[in-house]
This record gives C-alpha cells, sequence and structure tokens, in this order.
C-alpha cells in the first residue's frame, strides 16, 4: 500500500476513535447528571417522610407514586358496605388525586367522607357519616 493511503486510513481510524470517546464521554456526563439530581430528589423525598427532621415543611413537588398510591386493600376497606354509585365515585376521586400527585385530599359521598394522608385513611384528618366538614 501507498504511505498516502496508509495515512488517510490511519487518520479516518483516529477520527472515528476520537468521535466514539467523545459520545461514551457525553453519554457518561448526562448519566452522571441524571444520577446527581434522583439523589438529590431521594435525599427531599427521605428527608420529608422523616419524622425527626422538622427542616423540611413543604413535600418535594414530585413524590414517588409508592408513597401516594393507594392499595388494593384499602381501596376495597374504603368501598365496602358502599351502593355501586358511591363505590364508583370514590374510586373515581382517588384515581383523580392520585392523578395529580396528591399527597394529602378529603374524597367523600353523601354517605361517607374520608381525609387520605399518602394513600391512607387518615386517623388525625378522620373520616365520618355525611358530607365532609
Amino acid at each position: 500500500m501507498e504511505p498516502e493511503l496508509t495515512n488517510i486510513i490511519e487518520c479516518l481510524i483516529a477520527l472515528a476513535a476520537a468521535f466514539i470517546a467523545y459520545l461514551q464521554h457525553r453519554k457518561a456526563t448526562t448519566a452522571t447528571a441524571e444520577t446527581a439530581h434522583a439523589k438529590q430528589t431521594t435525599e427531599k423525598v427521605l428527608n420529608f417522610f422523616d419524622q425527626t427532621d422538622d427542616t423540611v415543611t413543604a413535600a418535594p413537588p414530585v413524590v414517588p407514586g409508592r408513597s401516594f398510591k393507594m392499595n388494593e386493600e384499602t381501596k376495597n376497606w374504603i368501598t365496602s358496605d358502599r351502593t355501586p354509585e358511591e363505590r364508583e365515585s370514590l374510586l373515581r376521586q382517588v384515581a383523580e388525586a392520585e392523578g395529580k400527585r396528591l399527597g394529602v385530599y378529603t374524597i367523600s359521598v353523601p354517605s361517607v367522607w374520608y381525609h387520605i394522608e399518602y394513600g391512607i385513611p387518615s386517623g388525625s384528618g378522620g373520616s365520618g357519616k355525611g358530607v365532609a366538614r
């Protein structure tokens, strides 16, 4: 092979290797930034739920789904002994609140109301018969 052709091929290989290295560096930098952001978000959520940490006074803007979604057993409990219309209304209200990622909300039908905190009927917010307070 001629020396010029060999030099051109070597330059193309070096250019391809440099481009691949650039892409790998960019991917690593993005992954590092995403990991740091996820870690900060996780710390905010953990601090919010830590009862001994009184420095956090507001919920983080995004709370993981498992911390505010109502489980099936609780849904069955709050809808037991309800008419089909009331059952459907309560479940729709829960779905709407979860769709908005709300941690604290009240659901009600004419016969009963529940104050829900992070997917659990709250003892402090209450529940009762009739229209919610």
